[in-house]
């Protein structure tokens, strides 16, 4: 079994030539096997009947193919084993008329596979003419075999040597046009299945590509959420120091002093964002961490005090525990981040925001409820929708409307559901729940219907 399984696959290597990728070679290395294999069993055959000239033809065009399948398999030349082949085979058709006993033998169907194998291999603007010099040749002998058949010689013994004669040479010119047909479907299957492969790698790099655009556009849209306001108030203390001239050493001494402690605060958050953006764009494992909320929040919350007070808004947060948790807390700052900013921005000078943190049994609640200008049933319905538009604050902040979506986004991905509450000119509440043992980080969670806190 498995010497026939070894024997069909050099048969199969040999006849077919399937690594290259040109059709016209894959044709030209069946031709020539089909041909090899016809001329040694006319060999025999002509032998076997007595006809040793045209055995001789025959057996000493073996090694003259074995030599152009050299050139083309091994030395992966065309042209030239192409021009050696047409140089050769018509005067071998030829001898093969003139001493097979001419129209009455069987070289009419070799001219018909040669004409097949010419058209195969040759570019469409030479089919034509090289088909026509089939014709021409071909009825050219054939007018020789009619009006002189005087000089070709009889070559037939009996009846039965024509038919055989006959049935062999129609056997292996059909045989190989069937083979020649057969490298074509064959040929043409690989590059439809090459071409479906190709298909399906450039789908999923075009995937790939929109994928990482998104998450450009996203982190874009992060950056300059986060970091804008945070920078803010930085040139707006800035701005201040130089325009008043009335601060006491003691009043600046401390300006300086927070200053320094708001831009070393700042220029960690950006740190911290950008580290984690690399890791997005780079499709790296997240990076969970155990944490404690108050130590995690820190820094995060002394900027947002900052942000708030320069605004007039009054920020005030309460810790009922401090939670631990095991998850990506880039993400968490993001959403506690996005929360406390999109209540600064909405909520009028002299306002209140509450940032609540706890945690019960099964999960831990952070809560940011302001008492800002709200919003409508409308505007609650597509909340955390992704709706990149031009969105304003009470003092005329500029957004881009992203925050509460890469909120409720990032939310599923630590597994936590976001959910609201709002009442037009009254104020809005936030609620996340994280669950405090997380199996599936990812996993999407369908929000439930607002509840109230």
């Amino acid at each position: 079994m498995k010497y026939r399984q070894w024997v069909s696959r050099k048969w199969k290597a040999i006849f077919f030539w399937e690594k290259s990728p040109v059709m016209e070679k894959q044709i030209f290395n069946a031709t020539i096997v089909i041909i090899g294999l016809y001329v040694f069993v006319m060999s025999i055959l002509t032998v076997s009947t007595g006809q040793y000239v045209l055995a001789s033809i025959f057996l000493s065009c073996i090694p003259f193919l074995i030599y152009l399948y050299y050139l083309l398999r091994y030395k992966n030349k065309f042209i030239t084993p192409f021009i050696l082949f047409g140089l050769v085979a018509y005067p071998v058709l030829s001898a093969n008329f003139y001493l097979n006993d001419g129209i009455h033998g069987s070289s009419a169907y070799v001219f018909i596979l040669m004409n097949l194998v010419m058209a195969s291999i040759v570019p469409v603007r030479w089919i034509f003419g090289l088909t026509l010099v089939n014709v021409v040749y071909f009825l050219g002998l054939y007018y020789l075999g009619i009006y002189h058949p005087e000089i070709i010689p009889t070559s037939y013994t009996n009846e039965t040597s024509r038919f055989f004669d006959h049935s062999v040479t129609y056997l292996g010119s059909v045989l190989g046009m069937t083979f020649i047909l057969m490298t074509v479907r064959i040929f043409y299957q690989t590059q439809k299945s090459k071409t479906e492969i190709n298909k399906n790698e450039l789908m999923m790099v075009n995937r790939d590509l929109t994928k990482t655009n998104f998450q450009k556009d996203k982190i874009i849209a992060i950056l300059t959420h986060d970091l804008k306001n945070p920078l803010q108030s930085i040139v707006q203390t800035l701005e201040l120091i130089n325009e008043t001239d009335e601060l006491t050493q003691e009043e600046l001494a401390f300006i300086h002093s927070e200053l320094l402690k708001n831009t070393q605060r700042t220029y960690a958050m950006m740190e911290n964002i950008l580290e984690w953006s690399s890791f997005e764009l780079k499709n790296q494992n997240s990076r969970i961490k155990d944490v404690d909320l108050k130590s995690l929040f820190g820094d995060t919350l002394e900027i947002m005090k900052t942000i708030a007070n320069q605004k007039g808004v009054n920020l005030h947060i309460n810790y009922l525990s401090n939670p631990a948790l095991t998850l990506e807390s880039d993400r968490l700052l993001l959403i506690l981040r996005n929360l406390i900013q999109n209540a600064i921005k909405f909520t009028q000078v002299g306002g209140e925001i509450k940032l609540e943190i706890g945690q019960d049994e099964n999960e831990t609640l952070i809560s940011v409820e302001d008492n800002g200008i709200g919003m409508s049933e409308k505007q609650l319905k597509d909340i955390f929708q992704l709706e990149i538009k031009p969105t304003y604050g009470t003092a005329l902040e500029k957004g881009t409307g992203m925050g509460l979506h890469l909120c409720y986004q990032n939310a599923i991905k630590i597994g936590a559901e976001l959910t609201v509450q709002s009442t037009l000119g009254m104020g809005s509440s936030f609620m996340l729940r994280i669950p405090n043992v997380v199996e599936e980080p990812g996993k999407i969670i369908k929000p439930s219907t607002p509840s109230s806190f």
